[in-house]
């Protein structure tokens, strides 16, 4: 068992290395990170801070109850030991959100929280092949139907946000479930494909980027725009900060999508993920890593596609 999370921790590093990051300097940007979201989670959201991020924790462990997973994992170790590993995993997973909750004097939701990881460390979740989740996209591009198969039971969470902070009168909540739903739309942009799923397009790079954008700015407005409605229906003195947020939206998920073939065929290193939160952290600098980044997604492209 100890080999079993010594080898997890190498694979770990070498992620890390992957998107150019030492490991040693890894570990206190996660923890900013973290720190940073959470805090801004219940500095936002107030009285729905609690629940949203218990969900957020919860749904972190799907993917270490994965049947395929968990079958693999029974096949190497005793069941005794399995679900040692198993538990051991989930805590090690949540554990900073307890820590955090229990900083916040969510006592109660902290100790329902851990209990939900125990319980959960005796189920595996198994997908039924023989069915196929329905999308309203089509398979070109392939990130909208393969992301949202692997995302759809967040969009229930991000329209119920929408519903909460209309009957709460919170509007800070309204836009966070408008921002929730652009970074679950970047996340699909996240995942490299092969060199043949690019190498098909008949088209010169510049043509191959603007039909991705094109066709991700589509599905966007066909997913955003009714949290938009919504909010402006019922915040209207709030209309002008809920255009800001939306173009700001398309343009963050547009410079996510440029970022990806800026580093084609490798990973988006941790270098260009800085620029991005520079951009957005002072707005006026995404002036210079757009274009910046589209121009290397230019030249990245030439290699594969040709005008």
């Amino acid at each position: 068992m100890k080999a079993y999370f010594q080898l997890q921790l190498k694979m770990l590093h070498r992620h890390f290395r992957d998107f150019g990051v030492v490991p040693i300097l890894a570990y206190p940007l996660l923890i900013i990170s973290f720190l940073g979201f959470s805090t801004f989670l219940y500095t936002k959201l107030l009285e729905s801070a609690v629940f949203v991020y218990c969900f957020i924790a919860i749904t972190t462990l799907f993917k270490l109850g994965e049947k395929k997973r968990n079958d693999f994992l029974k096949s190497c170790f005793a069941q005794k030991k399995y679900f040692k590993i198993r538990l051991l995993e989930n805590t090690f997973l949540v554990l900073p959100f307890i820590l955090f909750l229990t900083y916040q004097k969510d006592f109660l939701c902290a100790v329902t929280l851990y209990v939900i990881i125990l319980l959960l460390s005796f189920i595996t979740f198994n997908p039924i092949t023989s069915f196929t989740i329905p999308t309203p996209f089509s398979k070109k591009p392939f990130e909208f139907s393969m992301g949202f198969r692997n995302t759809f039971f967040i969009y229930p969470l991000i329209y119920w946000l929408t519903y909460k902070a209309i009957e709460v009168n919170n509007f800070n909540l309204g836009v966070f479930s408008l921002v929730l739903l652009f970074v679950v739309l970047i996340s699909y942009y996240s995942k490299t494909e092969k060199s043949y799923y690019v190498w098909i397009y008949n088209k010169s790079p510049k043509e191959f980027l603007e039909r991705k954008m094109k066709t991700a700015f589509i599905y966007a407005i066909f997913l955003s725009l009714p949290i938009s409605i919504m909010l402006s229906i019922f915040f209207q003195k709030h209309i002008s900060i809920i255009i800001v947020f939306q173009l700001a939206c398309f343009i963050y998920f547009m410079q996510a999508i440029v970022a990806k073939y800026a580093a084609y065929p490798e990973q988006v290193p941790i270098p260009t993920w800085i620029l991005i939160g520079l951009s957005i952290g002072f707005p006026p600098c995404i002036l210079f890593t757009f274009p910046y980044l589209y121009s290397k997604s230019i030249e990245k492209l030439n290699t594969t596609l040709h005008d």
